[in-house]
């Protein structure tokens, strides 16, 4: 298993067993930056609360997860993921980690909301 692998691992695990204090002091730089289509949060204490309590919010319980497309260089980590959630049902996950000295400094994730992803793809199979 390379590096990305355990780390992703590593971060899975935390995020299923909710230890979302022992993924930002292990996982993320004070000045993390989490930048996604519909906002930017800087900061642990900012990606902490989303992490902690507005995605849970969001998504309900995860009930399933399956890796569907993955790759690392030396300081990123790319990956694609299927989601099952309580309240989202399945939908698809798709970050980057550039990983400096260790811990995340930069999170980007582009997963899109359920809704859209589904309008745009629903359009692609019609159009």
């Amino acid at each position: 298993m390379d590096w990305g692998e355990r780390f992703l691992d590593e971060h899975v695990k935390y995020l299923q067993s909710q230890d979302i204090d022992g993924l930002m002091k292990n996982h993320y730089h004070d000045d993390a930056e989490l930048v996604t289509f519909e906002f930017v949060l800087k900061g642990k204490e900012a990606i902490r609360q989303y992490l902690a309590v507005d995605q849970p919010r969001q998504s309900g319980k995860i009930l399933g997860m399956k890796m569907d497309a993955y790759f690392e260089s030396n300081d990123v980590i790319m990956f694609t993921s299927s989601v099952n959630s309580e309240n989202l049902g399945v939908f698809i996950a798709r970050d980057a980690f550039y990983v400096k000295d260790g811990k995340v400094l930069r999170h980007i994730a582009l997963t899109l909301p359920p809704k859209i992803d589904k309008e745009i793809y629903a359009g692609m199979a019609g159009g």
